[in-house]
């Protein structure tokens, strides 16, 4: 028995210990035993439904056809059933019997009742198309007999990620279909690394989660997590409880563990009466969880309703919006309330639900009880008896101390539970304003669940911030704050900062990468905010001295497209100027995306700008249709959400803790690889911002370091750079020991393996600076002296690196013990900058093909002009590359609802694949040698200069594939085995740098 299928017995074991957990069903091989199995349970859980009548072929032919779904979220949609209970309605093909409501899964019954819980193993998945491979799946587990949870295993010597691309392929190749449609949870697992991530048809590697424990204490290990998550209840709950349905992006949400111990706490107080608060660090899904809290209230039978509580605002459209999407697959109804007298109506009806609403509409509700006074009707009476629980997200934006009194004064049967990512403390205490509370603690009660932002970053859940404070250094002039207030609303420092700005971007906003993340400027009056949009203006139709540097105008021809927003009631005296301006505004703006709002509408070009910049809908993944920067005061530096918002630009004075760390995290939302920290820039008082941004952090971070959640500074990761590459350069002085090295003793490939980790995280960290662009304009002592690496010397590293790793994992793996400085799970980041041409178009196609399941999707023409192009340009450098993206570019322009859903980057690289397949097998076929071999030859080949070192190339040709090749071409001028032999690898030598390096890299 192999260690891998150890592994898996030892789970199965875990698994199935205790009493009520899985049961092993070893006699499950094929996907037609699991739909048997299936129909026997449901036969079971039905008899009285079913009459004794057991179900006839046709029958089961038929609920199997309707319950199966195309994908896993469609899958999910109908599991939620209704009133937590999943049924199916079945005519009977005996029409004297009585139609049959068969229940297939009761959420209602976890842990028993008619609840089914099962465990197989190597499932047959057989192949669906004609060049892939039949399969085996490793753990699967099953509740009423539905493939629910999916287990991929591997050795401790591999990485994780080997099981993660495992699936990622299996959904590729449709393994995952029929049965196994029902699958809403992914694990992977090395034994000493495990991690969930919920089922899509495109999975991203950048959403694995770790399962923490209610003290934010990690659990890795493959049993430790099975006792945790995969034991019952606790996994069924995770199902049924703790997943949610994203109707607007087509997902389905597996919550993280801090959001699952949250609901936990607040069940637990809400049990014993208790009211409180919940501290998750801004941008960790705290709307998600308040959410899903909300819901889950209602399950408590002392609970009459649950009120999701929010303000007036238009910032807040995004939550109304998140819940929308949340609940539209709910079977509990979301009332967003018009008016007053329709919430008085639902406040006392008799239905369960979950209303939002606002404080000044439950106050209008209290101003005309006190206009009625003594002649209130019973309705208004019984107002005051009913049994809540409100739910604040954002609960210091949401309700001020003294309107909380209030509401807490009438709704005498309520609880309250505020979430919030920043928590008035001691410290930072209120003001004193009678008896009013001054902390989030007085406010609310005690604090129920903590997860900061150190252990956000921990957990992968948000990212840190990498900050550039910019301008004056001189401390003491600094503090003159009334000569530079005056400097910094100077033309001079404006247009400096737009110049800053527009340099920045290339990093900043991803442009290096092929991306185009969107950015907030906030500056420090609606008066600044119009004149930054004017130089901007003046930019964008070419009348400036200011100009876009060629380098983006190379990425993104239209860069900046730019919108700005703000109140126009928020300063009086200026509101006539500040309408005229804003009606300039809007002109630009529908001149820019065909839009047609006038004055009269500027909630809705509001909603638009939050659209747009947020990018969540279908209509904005368009690249066309989607903003670079939105110049704010205050409006978006709360509540707002975007993954693909990268950096916040800031020109006014710095802000109290809370609003600061709430501001910079809009930025930190993970999205992507290549999104590497929330970016966050300062024009003002640079000293000032440096000591306020340490304490804020240290306030909202429990006491960490700065540097625990923020990018070191330039200087420091230069440091770091040049010592790394000072570690790597010993192995670049003979390239032929460097060759050497993957036969070298055990201890000199791991020495070599973790130079060079150090190397590439410090190269790839050193790349994420403005500075490493422009180093020509900074003094001679900030810069990286030593010469660049060269695209071959980086090829030939990461080439050596790759085979060493590998001989590692099979000769020499650690296993469970680790070595401290040798990251297992560590995977290269591709280093070809000249890569970015491929990413950048399949972020486009990927772009206008968003997950629906509309029968129709349109393209719009400026996305297809765009993509066009860039293929174009690709072609020039790299032809057969460019020649299989745009195949399948043609194809999706002919039916793009067929690529809905779909991974556009999986695609386009199975298709390199088959591609070098094809070609290798051609070469095998023409020369007569093995193709394993000759593959082996391909992987391994190594360029140096002049001279080339194929390793394996000796077993490939040997003397009895020179037998083959004369026997073939009995003809040929080769006539000895050395002359075949250097043609041979002359040919290899061509067939490489022609056929495949094209295919492998972008010159």
């Amino acid at each position: 028995m192999d260690l891998e299928r150890d592994i898996e017995e030892k789970l199965i074991n875990r698994l199935t210990q205790g009493v009520s957990q899985w049961t092993r069903r070893d006699d499950i091989k094929t996907v037609s035993q699991l739909w048997d199995n299936f129909f026997k349970i449901l036969s079971k859980n039905n008899k009285a439904q079913l009459h004794d009548q057991p179900l006839t072929e046709n029958e089961k032919n038929t609920i199997r056809t309707q319950i199966t779904k195309p994908n896993f979220y469609q899958a999910a949609k109908f599991m939620v059933g209704a009133n937590r209970q999943v049924k199916f309605h079945l005519k009977r093909e005996d029409s004297t019997l009585p139609d049959a409501d068969l229940t297939i899964l009761d959420n209602t019954n976890i842990a028993g009742g008619t609840s089914v819980y099962e465990v197989v193993h190597q499932i047959q998945l057989a192949r669906k198309f004609e060049l892939d491979q039949d399969r085996r799946s490793d753990v699967t587990l099953l509740i009423n007999g539905l493939p629910m949870i999916h287990i991929e295993l591997k050795k401790p010597s591999e990485s994780i990620i080997k099981a993660f691309n495992q699936i990622q392929k299996y959904i590729n190749e449709a393994k995952f279909t029929d049965i196994f449609c029902f699958i809403k949870m992914f694990v992977v697992s090395n034994k000493t690394i495990t991690r969930y991530i919920s089922a899509g048809q495109s999975l991203h590697e950048k959403f694995l989660t770790a399962w923490v424990d209610d003290k934010n204490q990690r659990v890795d290990n493959y049993l430790d997590f099975a006792r945790e998550v995969l034991s019952i209840p606790q996994a069924h709950h995770m199902l049924a409880d703790y997943t949610v349905l994203d109707n607007q992006a087509k997902n389905i949400i597996l919550l993280r563990p801090y959001q699952i111990h949250a609901i936990k706490a607040i069940f637990k107080a809400s049990r014993e009466q208790k009211s409180g608060y919940i501290w998750h660090t801004t941008g960790s899904g705290k709307t998600l969880t308040s959410y899903k809290v909300a819901r889950n209230l209602l399950q408590i039978p002392s609970i009459q309703k649950t009120v999701f509580l929010i303000d007036r605002q238009d910032l807040d459209v995004q939550t109304v919006s998140a819940f929308e999407a949340y609940a539209y697959n709910d079977t509990i109804n979301v009332d967003d309330t018009d008016n007053s007298y329709d919430l008085a109506n639902q406040l006392i009806d008799n239905e369960k639900k979950v209303i939002v609403t606002t404080r000044q509409k439950l106050q209008a509700i209290f101003r005309r009880i006190d206009e009625q006074k003594d002649n209130l009707s019973k309705k208004y009476l019984k107002l005051k008896d009913v049994k809540l629980a409100f739910v604040v997200d954002e609960c210091h934006r949401a309700v001020t101390p003294s309107q909380k009194k209030e509401l807490e004064g009438f709704f005498k049967n309520s609880l309250w539970y505020g979430f919030t990512g920043t928590p008035i403390m001691d410290k930072n205490a209120r003001a004193e304003n009678g008896n009013d509370a001054r902390t989030t603690k007085g406010l609310y009660g005690d604090l129920l669940h903590t997860y900061t932002i150190k252990n956000a970053i921990a957990d992968n859940a948000v990212l840190g911030f990498q900050i550039t404070n910019i301008g004056q250094e001189n401390v003491e002039d600094e503090e003159n704050t009334e000569k530079w207030d005056k400097l910094y609303l100077k033309d001079v420092h404006m247009k400096a900062v737009v110049k800053k700005i527009l340099n920045l971007a290339y990093v900043k906003q991803g442009l290096k990468d092929g991306n185009r993340y969107a950015a907030i400027f906030t500056t420090s009056s609606i008066k600044q905010a119009q004149k930054y949009y004017h130089i901007f203006r003046d930019i964008a139709n070419g009348e400036s001295e200011i100009k876009v540097p060629k380098v983006i105008k190379e990425k993104a021809v239209d860069f900046p497209r730019v919108a700005i927003t703000y109140s126009i009631s928020q300063n009086e005296n200026d509101s006539k100027d500040n309408q005229d301006d804003m009606k300039d505004s809007l002109k630009d703006y529908n001149a820019m995306f065909g839009t047609n709002f006038e004055m009269g509408q500027i909630d809705a070009y509001n909603r638009n700008v939050n659209d747009r910049l947020a990018r969540k809908s279908k209509q904005y993944q368009a690249p066309s249709q989607q903003l670079d920067i939105v110049i704010v005061v205050d409006r978006l530096l709360t509540g707002f959400d975007s993954p693909t918002l990268s950096t916040l630009y800031i020109d006014r004075r710095p802000m109290n803790p809370q609003n600061m760390i709430q501001a910079f995290s809009r930025t930190n939302r993970i999205y992507d690889n290549t999104k590497q920290w929330g970016q966050i820039v300062t024009f003002q008082y640079p000293e000032t911002y440096k000591k306020k941004i340490d304490e804020a952090i240290q306030l909202y971070s429990n006491g960490a370091a700065t540097s625990d959640i923020t990018a070191p500074v330039w200087t420091e990761s230069r440091k770091k750079y040049i010592a790394a590459r000072n570690g790597i350069n010993q192995y670049l002085l003979d390239k032929k020991a460097l060759d050497r090295i993957v036969d070298a003793p055990m201890e000199e490939m791991k020495a070599f393996a973790r130079d060079f980790q150090k190397f590439d995280k410090a190269f790839v960290a050193i790349q994420t600076y403005d500075e490493y662009y422009n180093q020509d304009e900074l003094p001679e002592k900030e810069r990286i002296s030593i010469p660049a690496l060269t695209d071959e010397e980086l090829e030939h590293l990461q080439g050596v690196y790759s085979n060493v790793i590998e001989k590692i994992r099979v000769d020499g793996g650690d296993g469970g013990n680790p070595d401290p400085e040798f990251d297992w799970e560590y995977e290269l980041t591709p280093i070809y900058n000249n890569k970015i041409d491929e990413r950048y178009i399949t972020n486009l196609i990927q772009n206008v093909v968003s997950d629906t399941d509309e029968s129709e999707l349109f393209l719009n023409e400026k996305d297809v002009e765009e993509i066009d192009e860039t293929i174009d340009n690709l072609e020039k450098i790299n032809k057969p590359k460019a020649d299989i993206i745009r195949s399948l570019w043609d194809k999706v322009k002919q039916n793009p609802q067929e690529y809905a859903g779909t991974s556009i980057s999986q695609l386009v690289e199975d298709l390199i694949n088959k591609e070098n397949h094809r070609l290798m097998q051609e070469f095998a076929d023409k020369y007569k040698v093995d193709y394993n071999d000759l593959r082996y030859v391909i992987n391994n080949y190594v360029s140096d200069g002049d001279s080339t070192r194929q390793k394996g190339m000796a077993e490939m040709i040997d003397k009895e594939a020179y037998k083959k090749f004369k026997d073939a071409y009995p003809d040929t001028e080769l006539k000895t085995l050395l002359k075949w032999k250097h043609k041979i690898r002359q040919e290899v030598d061509t067939f490489y740098t022609d056929k495949i390096k094209p295919l492998m890299y972008t010159e």
